[in-house]
């Protein structure tokens, strides 16, 4: 027999029994003050019924109420034991961790030079990734101004050219590329927009870049070609631009 058929067996017996004590208790009551069997006997099964029908109707409309009382009364056993349990085995174990903490805190604390060192690391990998998004821009605008006007071997050397000059090495000896159908006056916004995108390199470092870079300015004087960088800013295929970004 299943434990759970036991207990309704046991609770069902318990109110039959309950019943038939106070039918008795009543039906002695009676007799002693006079009355006749049939009366004493029938104020027994009413007693019984009457009982019976009360605990039926208590177990229909309190049941429910019962059980959401237990349901929530276990439930907030079973959310406050984990809570006890994750404290109780874990403590050791987050004692050690804040121990760690504090340990390394004070380590820091102890070596200033390190934590100097690594603010510097931080500082120069900030640095060294911002130049580089500024040279990946320059390629890209690179490519696409000269992407019609040059060969692919040329538009590589360029870009190289470019890179040259934002990390300021020397292109002394560097190999000059042929462009068709741009003017100088292209080349000089060129030359203008590269410089106000990696200044303050000085203007005489773009001059010679452009100089040595392309044939048709290698005859042109560096001071001649500084001057007219920013010639016409809104004439010819390349204009002069603030933001080499939005190109």
């Amino acid at each position: 027999m299943k434990i759970k058929h036991f207990e309704y067996i046991v609770i069902y017996l318990s109110v039959l029994l309950v019943c038939v004590l106070i039918g008795i208790a009543g039906r002695l009551v009676l007799l002693g003050k006079g009355a006749d069997e049939y009366t004493a006997n029938v104020f027994f099964w009413i007693c019984i019924g009457f009982g019976i029908l009360m605990f039926a109707i208590l177990s229909l409309f309190l049941n429910e109420l019962v059980v959401n009382v237990l349901n929530r009364f276990f439930k907030n056993k079973k959310t406050e034991l984990p809570e006890s349990e994750i404290s109780n085995e874990n403590l050791e174990k987050i004692i050690e961790q804040q121990d760690t903490i504090i340990n390394s805190e004070l380590l820091e604390y102890k070596n200033p030079d390190r934590n100097i060192e690594q603010i510097r690391e931080q500082q120069q990998s900030i640095i060294t990734n911002k130049k580089q998004d500024k040279i990946d821009i320059a390629i890209h605008y690179t490519q696409k101004e000269f992407a019609f006007y040059t060969t692919d071997e040329d538009l590589k050397l360029l870009c190289d050219y470019v890179i040259m000059y934002a990390e300021k090495l020397d292109f002394d000896n560097i190999k000059p590329i042929t462009v068709k159908d741009l003017s100088n006056l292209d080349l000089y916004h060129f030359g203008w927009n590269l410089w106000n995108h990696f200044k303050p390199i000085k203007q005489e470092e773009i001059s010679k870049l452009l100089k040595k870079v392309f044939l048709a300015l290698e005859d042109i004087e560096l001071d001649s070609i500084k001057s007219h960088l920013k010639d016409d800013p809104k004439k010819g295929i390349i204009k002069i631009t603030d933001d080499l970004s939005s190109v």
